[in-house]
């Protein structure tokens, strides 16, 4: 009783005192609260980057630019305007997707934490995102480049949000349709630098994009089949248990690219070399693919993804540094000339091209380029004109 006595004097005399008197109860809740404010304005800023798939961005703006750059454009408006588009384009679109799915995702375990599944953002704001987005995207295009990139940028939001999110659940052929929704950026970047949309440049370029996506999603889609199946996406992974179909798809695409290096080395979009030195990437990607198809598990399909991923940096690097581009060609003191000089000066075959053309005879409607400060620099010879001995005299 004296204990319990004492205690309450004490616990009377604490709140009588007059420190405790200075602090009110919600003065701890008060200095927390903008804390607290500014967490949730960030959790909402990265549930929107999430949104807008931030990894599907960064392979748009590689694919985008590089289409951009082979152009030779030299534009800072038009380039700076074609590559946002680009990645605001791509945002609607994945939004729109992740909206259309929300309830699917939830099933899943690779996407229930996205942000719509777990709660983070409302339907609403997912929806006032696409629309932000994709106008804004659809805008850039129109206005900094011009009106038929800014078309076909809104074609592909379309294709995207009406025709492949919705065939997953109905066809196993959904990739072909996806492929065509990811192969379109490159020619908008093509188009966005001025190129014309009827010529054989954007259909070779579309092409590798497009046979690039069959490993690449082949791999995600065995990875995550048994999500998928749970889901009730209609992927081909869902009654291939052996992975015949999975790695026959794979493996066209990867042979597919393998034949790119000759058409565009035929039609005149690159040199011949195109064919040399992409042949080891080429090897890869084809050897990942056929080893999935021999072992199929998480570990092959995992190198399938990742030698895709290296393996497309690596081509598109080696087709932008070995074009004929006439337009490239002009800026001469580009990192990407100079690099080729250097190469030239350094590869047997290419400077023996440019001494002996007819080593090595392009086709018909290719010509040697060589830049004027490669004519005139001592390691490459004047061409040699045939004359008389009279006309020597004169």
């Amino acid at each position: 009783s004296s204990s319990s006595s004492s205690s309450s004097s004490s616990s009377s005399t604490l709140n009588q005192s007059p420190l405790h008197s200075t602090l009110p109860e919600n003065d701890t809740a008060k200095e927390c609260a903008p804390h607290e404010v500014d967490a949730r304005k960030s959790s909402t800023i990265k549930a929107y980057i999430e949104l807008a798939k931030p990894e599907l961005s960064a392979l748009v703006i590689t694919t985008g630019t590089w289409g951009f750059l082979l152009t030779g454009c030299d534009s800072l408006l038009a380039g700076v305007s074609t590559v946002s588009g680009l990645v605001l384009s791509a945002a609607s679109a994945a939004a729109w997707n992740q909206t259309s799915e929300r309830e699917y995702d939830a099933m899943m375990l690779r996407t229930r934490a996205r942000p719509l599944p777990s709660g983070r953002l409302t339907p609403t704001q997912a929806t006032a995102f696409v629309t932000t987005t994709g106008i804004g995207g659809v805008a850039l295009l129109s206005l900094g480049a011009n009106p038929l990139t800014g078309l076909l940028g809104l074609t592909n939001i379309v294709l995207y949000g009406l025709a492949y999110t919705p065939i997953k659940r109905i066809s196993p052929y959904n990739t072909h349709v996806g492929a065509v929704v990811g192969a379109l950026p490159v020619v908008i970047g093509w188009t966005g630098g001025g190129g014309e949309l009827m010529a054989v440049e954007p259909a070779v370029l579309f092409s590798i994009l497009f046979a690039w996506q069959f490993p690449h999603f082949m791999g995600i889609a065995w990875k995550y089949r048994k999500d998928y199946k749970h889901a009730g996406y209609q992927m081909v992974t869902r009654d291939d248990p052996g992975a015949t179909r999975t790695a026959y798809w794979a493996t066209c695409g990867a042979w597919a690219l393998v034949t790119v290096p000759f058409v565009s080395y035929g039609v005149g979009m690159t040199s011949s070399m195109f064919i040399i030195s992409s042949a080891i990437p080429n090897a890869a990607l084809v050897y990942s693919c056929v080893q999935f198809g021999r072992k199929p598990s998480g570990r092959t399909a995992n190198r399938v993804i990742l030698v895709g991923f290296v393996y497309l940096m690596v081509f598109l690097g080696l087709m932008f540094f070995h074009s004929t581009s006439k337009a490239l060609e002009m800026h001469l003191n580009s990192l990407r000339n100079i690099l080729r000089r250097v190469g030239r000066q350094l590869c047997i075959h290419e400077s023996a091209i440019l001494k002996k053309p007819e080593m090595c005879p392009l086709p018909k409607n290719q010509a040697v380029v060589v830049p004027q400060a490669v004519s005139e620099s001592p390691s490459t010879p004047p061409p040699s004109h045939s004359s008389s001995p009279g006309d020597e005299k004169k």
